[in-house]
């Protein structure tokens, strides 16, 4: 069960994606069905094929453009390569809904977070595009925007993933709130809780997501500035 919304006492919170509002089904990671170190790079490898690209070069030019454009997304694949936008996110948003759960307790705590008039920001390792797929599976997004998330802070727009503190300071420094009034909602004790509160964030929530099958918990009130706080 939540607890008052009173127990959470930031005036803005950064929200992590993976593990805290969405997981991966058991089963749908297999790394010898990705390109690249990426599990949705052979939807770009498929649809090259279709256009008559032979695989072993598909791979190779993904691979070439990924490490080329550091902080990309899944955009950058489609302009390069000419690829049909529409077919593409239709294939995207068919793997997503597919192989990817819903943590409905973390549903249900950001829903009153942001009735409550708190600021909701994503914080994540995902690109900009990715986050938004991932949002439209919650029930979060449509149509390219967040129904709560006033921002969101993508690899792409902050220039790197959450273990590297200068990407905090960027997504710190844009927000209109001192550091000590923003809270962290995540399930990684150093990404979202040592690293953001050794730069001055006033809370941080971490959920135990170690399960060995992902599954639905429950969200335990903040005690406190600073706390950790789990699901059992």
């Amino acid at each position: 069960m939540i607890a008052s919304i009173k127990d959470y006492r930031s005036a803005c919170y950064l929200v992590d994606i993976d593990g805290t509002i969405t997981d991966y089904r058991p089963g749908s990671m297999d790394p010898k069905q990705f390109v690249g170190g990426n599990f949705l790079f052979p939807i770009f490898c498929d649809l090259m094929v279709e256009q008559g690209i032979v695989r072993a070069e598909a791979i190779k030019r993904i691979v070439d453009l990924a490490e080329r454009i550091v902080y990309w997304d899944y955009t950058d694949f489609i302009a390069a390569f000419d690829l049909p936008a529409q077919e593409v996110f239709d294939r995207l948003r068919a793997w997503h809904h597919e192989n990817l759960l819903v943590y409905e307790s973390t549903l249900a705590l950001l829903k009153q977070l942001h009735r409550d008039g708190r600021k909701l920001y994503v914080m994540s390792n995902n690109p900009y595009v990715g986050c938004l797929l991932k949002l439209e599976v919650a029930g979060l997004a449509e149509d390219g925007a967040s129904s709560i998330f006033t921002g969101i802070f993508g690899t792409n727009r902050v220039l790197g993933c959450k273990s590297d503190p200068t990407v905090w300071k960027r997504a710190l420094s844009e927000l209109p709130f001192e550091p000590d009034q923003v809270g962290t909602i995540g399930d990684n004790p150093k990404e979202d809780g040592q690293l953001p509160r050794s730069l001055g964030v006033g809370e941080t929530i971490i959920l135990d997501r170690n399960q060995k099958i992902p599954s639905p918990g429950i969200i335990l009130p903040a005690s406190g500035h600073g706390c950790d706080c789990s699901i059992g």
